[in-house]
């Protein structure tokens, strides 16, 4: 489902960011990328989302090479592909529903659809009794699960979440983590990068990364 073959991203032709990376994760993984701070995993995350290109090497998604494809192309394999950004990227002065239903709304997807589908989501991840509040006035913990029902409205085939519990207590990056478990056992493959150790790598793939390099790949 995504691979990487000898994958190598350099900034300003002298920082390596990602260095030779050959990897590949299936689908219905539950795959975590660990490493300190710089060590490339967001990175390695914007490759797979089309938000960055490789210097060197080739990314597939799907069974297909991103190399060349168009902006039309890259937007139709992000159908099928969410991204929980570590800085949220909600929109401050939306509502929280108008934060959720954005997505569904650029697909075109009928409008009875979509309130069904927002507020069946905000309710799943406890924030139906703020649809109508503003994204700014929003905790950190509840901005992080409304990033997280925006990243998965459209229902997608692989989510990506940078760093999703780095800034959150103890509790709520256990519910965070929780909400990822749930979604991979129905199917959905998740891509999460992380500093810091979890439970569920026990049971989960997990590619540990260091100066762009993988060191470790069980």
């Amino acid at each position: 489902m995504i691979r990487f073959d000898n994958v190598t991203k350099i900034y300003h032709d002298t920082v390596y960011a990602v260095r030779d990376v050959s990897l590949s994760i299936d689908k219905g993984d539950l795959c975590f990328i660990v490493g300190p701070s710089g060590a490339g995993k967001t990175t390695l995350l914007k490759l797979i989302f089309g938000l960055e290109h490789p210097s060197r090497g080739t990314v597939s998604l799907f069974g297909r090479s991103l190399e060349g494809l168009g902006a039309s192309s890259i937007q139709a394999i992000r159908r099928h592909t969410g991204f929980v950004f570590q800085d949220f990227r909600l929109i401050d002065d939306w509502t929280v529903y108008h934060n959720a239903a954005i997505i569904l709304e650029i697909l075109g997807k009928p409008a009875i659809y979509v309130r069904s589908r927002v507020w069946r989501m905000l309710k799943w991840v406890g924030l139906q009794h703020k649809v109508y509040e503003r994204a700014r006035n929003l905790s950190g913990g509840e901005r992080q699960r409304l990033a997280l029902v925006r990243a998965i409205i459209h229902t997608p085939d692989i989510l990506l979440a940078d760093e999703p519990v780095g800034s959150l207590d103890e509790s709520m990056a256990r519910y965070m983590m929780n909400m990822f478990l749930k979604l991979n056992k129905k199917g959905t493959t998740i891509v999460i990068a992380s500093h810091r150790q979890d439970p569920l790598m026990d049971y989960a793939k997990v590619i540990r990364m260091e100066r762009g390099g993988i060191t470790g790949n069980p």
